[in-house]
């Protein structure tokens, strides 16, 4: 390890984000008890890092499933949920006050719900509410739970009658373990990637098929390197964010540009104009090409990938990867917020 790198690492990061692939073997081939349901439409609600699986299982099966899933990240239930709706609820702790909040509504609306979380007050509604519950492994950053998230929300989807991609996601199983391996050297893919962005402010944009991995790039790049970061995806973005990019005032934007290896020619067309044009106004846009046999490899690898720059980026910076103290501080207050107004209400 060279003298001038610093790893600060007391939560190990390191090993529990090399992990999450086993995570991810582990839980889509638990053998899941749950009855077949009868839906029209599938809802994943959570909050940070307990939702972005949904929003990878939601790319992984776009062209797979007949029913829409959808992705919930805010304290309400749209209005036309109902009983031939499947929530799936993801809280890692449990205790998420506003995933609490989409549970109660769930129920209300007659939901058929089942639940993945560590515990908390998440498994105790549902114990109490006879709603199935798939435990996931306690004592982990919820972040690096995505590798269980995911593999037990296909596991649950193909359980009660959708989609089944487990033979997909097991025979690229090796590939990913071995991927996961490369990443962790000073001399990875990861850490040059992060020596090039250090000094910037991220801005990743992807293809469709990575618009949910571009989400997870950004939040990783908050949590994990604390540094703000943002997200887009193309071609969208150059109808709009494109303008503020090139006027970006001084601002030492890092334009990341993460596609797929293999892509249709107006695609390539598109993402060369792209960069042709973030160059013409003096940025440096960095090209991730990502490679896969199916479209879940490709995805899985590029989190993969996005995961260990962040963490390079950490270190670069000499800071611990794993705090999050601010989010702490975030959920006490409007605890405290919703807990005095409880009182306060009690008492008239």
């Amino acid at each position: 390890m060279p003298e001038d790198i610093v790893i600060t690492d007391p939560k190990g990061m390191i090993e529990e984000t090399s992990r999450i692939v086993d995570d991810l073997e582990c839980s889509i081939n638990t053998k899941l008890h749950l009855p077949r349901v009868d839906f029209d439409e599938i809802l994943i609600c959570g909050m940070g890092g307990s939702a972005i699986g949904g929003d990878i299982v939601a790319n992984c099966l776009f062209t797979l499933s007949d029913t829409p899933i959808r992705v919930i990240r805010f304290p309400e239930l749209p209005v036309w949920a109902n009983e031939k709706t499947l929530v799936i609820v993801s809280s890692y702790s449990g205790n998420t006050l506003e995933t609490l909040s989409v549970y109660d509504q769930a129920v209300e609306h007659g939901c058929k719900i089942i639940c993945i979380t560590s515990g908390g007050e998440l498994k105790k509604k549902a114990d109490s509410n006879s709603n199935s519950v798939v435990p996931v492994k306690s004592g982990i950053q919820p972040r690096n739970a995505v590798g269980y998230t995911v593999g037990y929300m296909l596991n649950i989807i193909k359980s009660v009658g959708g989609p089944d991609i487990t033979a997909d996601v097991n025979k690229c199983i090796p590939s990913l373990k071995k991927y996961i391996s490369s990443l962790k050297p000073v001399d990875s893919e990861a850490r040059k990637i992060a020596a090039i962005i250090r000094e910037g402010v991220p801005v990743i944009y992807s293809t469709e098929s990575f618009s949910s991995i571009a989400g997870r790039w950004r939040a990783q790049f908050n949590e994990n390197s604390k540094m703000l970061a943002f997200d887009g995806h193309i071609p969208d973005t150059n109808h709009s964010d494109i303008v503020g990019l090139v006027e970006h005032n001084g601002v030492s934007l890092k334009p990341i540009l993460l596609v797929e290896y293999r892509q249709s020619k107006l695609m390539k067309d598109i993402i060369g104009a792209t960069s042709s044009t973030l160059k013409s106004h003096g940025l440096k846009p960095y090209v991730v090409r990502v490679s896969g046999k199916t479209v879940f490899e490709r995805i899985f690898r590029a989190m993969i990938l996005g995961d260990f720059i962040s963490l390079h980026l950490a270190f670069f910076r000499e800071l611990d990867p794993s705090d999050v103290s601010s989010i702490s501080v975030f959920k006490t207050t409007l605890f405290n917020k919703l807990f005095g107004r409880k009182k306060k209400q009690s008492k008239s």
